[in-house]
């Protein structure tokens, strides 16, 4: 079981072993195995189970969360959809493998020690008093809510705060439960229309090549590749904030949200309300990381709707200043 004195104190907890390095030298499947060993989980059924799930994840959405979490998050959802449900101990020990999959650069922080630390004493005062049904969803709960917390989207890809972590925890446990966790590694049936889309290579010009080898500073031959294997309708989005750039350097400049609001409206010729201008500004502050993101497929759709949240608050920002053009309007 986890032993924490408080909640700067160290963990992982000295019933799991250290694993620096596993997650970046192995691959998916060992890591996997790493964590199950972890974890003490024999079950043939459970083993193949999340065998079955990470075989069937998209290599865009390992990027985006690591094998670490990647691998946590199967082992979860097989034991959901198998009925495993664990004992308090057990849960203690699957947050100190979880929380392994914080990024090296953020692991042992006190950001990240204070939330874990929490999570510890929430198993520890109130996991024996949840129902079964909640128990079952608890570590999809915990993977989700590392995720969020080291890479600021959980794994269903919605954005949470840092400092609404704590609300986003005790609500993903009347949420989680709702869920089919098998749902998620399902592949859903691509129409004809669709499938021959994905297959068109997108057309560019010349001249986006050029903006971006400097927006990036990549090589053509990368950004060749890059966008012969993205959507044109992203490829579009991408135009649209390359042609606009200078402006978007322009207003990250900007001391103050005072002095961008006063001269994104002068532009625009209208009011933005606190909601919209805070959208634009953190837009305007992660554009090149949206750009980058854009070219490395990192943008994995989460839910039914097929849509990453992350990806489509940051053009809601760039459509409300006018740097990109909304989709609707653009198919008309």
């Amino acid at each position: 079981m986890v032993s924490h004195t408080s909640a700067n104190s160290k963990h992982p907890s000295p019933s799991i072993p250290e694993t620096d390095g596993i997650a970046q030298s192995a691959s998916l499947g060992n890591v996997l195995s790493a964590c199950l060993d972890l974890l003490k989980i024999d079950d043939p059924a459970i083993r193949k189970k999340a065998v079955e799930f990470v075989g069937s994840v998209p290599l865009g959405t390992v990027n985006t969360y690591g094998k670490w979490i990647t691998a946590a998050k199967a082992i979860a959802d097989s034991c959901a959809v198998s009925g495993r449900i664990f004992s308090q101990s057990e849960m203690c020990d699957f947050l100190t493998v979880a929380a392994k999959g914080v990024d090296s650069r953020r692991a042992g922080t006190k950001t990240v020690n204070d939330a874990t630390f929490q999570i510890y004493v929430d198993i520890m005062e109130n996991y024996q008093k949840a129902d079964d049904k909640v128990k079952l969803h608890y570590p999809r709960i915990i993977v989700d809510t590392i995720s969020a917390l080291d890479k600021g989207v959980d794994t269903r890809g919605e954005a949470v705060g840092v400092y609404s972590l704590d609300r986003y925890y005790q609500e993903r446990k009347s949420t989680a439960t709702q869920e089919d966790p098998a749902a998620t590694y399902i592949a859903k049936p691509m129409s004809e229309k669709a499938a021959s889309f994905m297959h068109e290579p997108p057309s560019y010009s010349d001249e986006l090549v050029e903006n971006l080898m400097r927006i990036t500073n990549r090589s053509r031959k990368d950004l060749e590749r890059s966008l012969a294997s993205i959507q044109t309708v992203d490829v579009k989005k991408i135009t649209d904030l390359s042609l606009n750039y200078k402006r978007l350097q322009r207003y990250g400049k900007l001391s103050n949200s005072k002095a961008f609001k006063k001269e994104v409206e002068k532009e625009l010729g209208r009011r933005l309300t606190d909601n919209q201008l805070q959208h634009a500004i953190n837009s305007i502050r992660k554009a090149k990381d949206y750009i980058e993101n854009v070219l490395d497929g990192k943008f994995v759709p989460h839910g039914t709707h097929g849509i990453n949240h992350v990806k489509h608050n940051l053009e809601y920002g760039y459509q409300l200043m006018g740097l990109m053009e909304p989709r609707k309007r653009r198919s008309n």
